[in-house]
């Protein structure tokens, strides 16, 4: 499944679309405050910072996207769980174009494993407020967004995992109903019991219309903690 879609992606570089590369610098922290219920605080900065289609045009590196999500997960059994986050979003940061976000989401989520291979199936729903700077509004509008996931150990300390995202509008009148893609690969260090790292290349694609993707290509770089607060240090 994810070598199909990235020869998908390969496709899409070498068409009419936009395609951009760049980095994306992830923070991914969890707590256990409970047996049952767990905190998660989820932050990404994405860095665009050369046209792939044409490396030779100038264009200065920018902050393309900026996203805080702030979650609280109850664990009904050790596979499944229910989870609801507060999300502020912003694009193109620090012009005077940029788009800001504010966002609700709840999701179920399913874990269960394949001989070595920890596999996940996540279906979230997406409430958005997205304002409209020309018009001053901030229309309410919803998706539905289902992520199958794996990670597979190598070694003690070394791990694979991979995940692709797809997301569906669900309101009235979208500009497309299929409107983006995730997908991701990378390579995973345990450094102890609370802290990993991980290494990998993330591919995102917007759909902006008339049959147009805008392709984001980044080497992403991921801090990875968790601290059990049920238990005595």
């Amino acid at each position: 499944m994810f070598g199909s879609f990235f020869l998908v992606c390969s496709v899409n570089l070498s068409s009419q679309n936009t395609n951009v590369g760049g980095v994306f610098a992830t923070i991914d922290h969890s707590g256990s405050l409970t047996s049952k219920l767990e905190y998660s605080l989820y932050y990404f900065a994405a860095f665009p910072l050369v046209n792939l289609k044409n490396p030779n045009v100038s264009k200065d590196p920018y902050l393309s996207l900026f996203y805080l999500e702030q979650a609280l997960t109850h664990k009904l059994t050790d596979k499944f769980s229910l989870t609801g986050s507060y999300v502020y979003q912003r694009e193109n940061v620090v012009y005077d174009n940029y788009v800001k976000e504010n966002r609700f989401y709840i999701q179920a989520k399913f874990k269960h494993v394949i001989k070595k291979v920890n596999l996940t199936h996540r279906l979230r729903f997406d409430g958005r407020f997205i304002h409209n700077r020309v018009s001053n509004e901030t229309p309410f509008t919803h998706r539905v967004r289902y992520l199958i996931g794996m990670d597979t150990p190598i070694n003690e300390k070394l791990y694979f995992t991979a995940y692709e995202e797809a997301f569906f509008n669900t309101f009235r009148t979208p500009g497309a109903v299929f409107g983006e893609n995730w997908a991701y690969v990378a390579l995973g260090k345990k450094l102890n019991k609370r802290n990993k790292i991980e290494l990998g290349i993330l591919y995102i694609t917007w759909n902006v219309g008339n049959k147009n993707w805008f392709n984001q290509y980044y080497l992403q770089a991921t801090w990875i903690s968790h601290i059990d607060f049920t238990k005595n240090e």
